[in-house]
């Protein structure tokens, strides 16, 4: 269900930031975009007989595109955590049965809460600093590539190059503070 609604998220993603180029084109330069060949069979489907009715309907189209994908990313949010905290109860139950189902010795010789706490740390560690982020990791990466490769589609240089800084970017600023990281951490 996760893989099917981070894909819904990352083509809604790429809806939005489609819809934003021709709504900056009816903003910026609506005669341009009203004299397309491609764009007529739409205008004279929808009565738009001159460039200045174009704005509305795009500004809906564009409010709606990110609307659904705001939506659909609050929806992937809530599911990714939903999927982590179920882990997570499935984790801390098979640790209550593996612990109710040990010798009577063992269980007179511990203390009953800081057993209940321990596992509920241990359960907490996990959750919070395994399967929150590594939900979050996943559904972000498939929303970048999702999202360079509609960029690539439709200008690959230009995304390739820009791509190509933004890494340049990031790795030298791992590069630059890796030893402070390493001795903070």
């Amino acid at each position: 269900m996760l893989t099917i609604l981070s894909t819904a998220a990352s083509i809604a993603e790429v809806l939005s930031i489609g819809t934003l180029f021709p709504f900056l084109g009816v903003l910026t330069a609506p005669e341009k975009i009203f004299s397309s060949p491609y764009l007529a069979p739409i205008f004279s489907y929808l009565n738009i007989t001159t460039p200045q009715e174009m704005l509305f309907p795009v500004t809906i189209i564009f409010c709606f595109a990110v609307l659904m994908a705001g939506g659909m990313r609050v929806l992937l949010v809530k599911y990714g955590v939903q999927l982590s905290f179920m882990t997570g109860a499935e984790l801390s139950n098979k640790i209550y049965y593996l612990t109710l189902y040990q010798p009577y010795s063992v269980h007179v010789s511990r203390n009953s809460s800081e057993v209940i706490t321990g596992i509920l740390s241990k359960v907490d560690r996990v959750i919070y600093r395994i399967l929150l982020p590594a939900v979050s990791i996943t559904n972000a990466s498939l929303m970048l590539v999702a999202i360079l490769g509609m960029l690539t589609w439709i200008e690959p240089r230009v995304s390739m190059s820009l791509f190509g800084c933004l890494s340049v970017i990031y790795l030298s600023i791992i590069f630059l503070t890796r030893k402070k990281l390493k001795a903070n951490s």
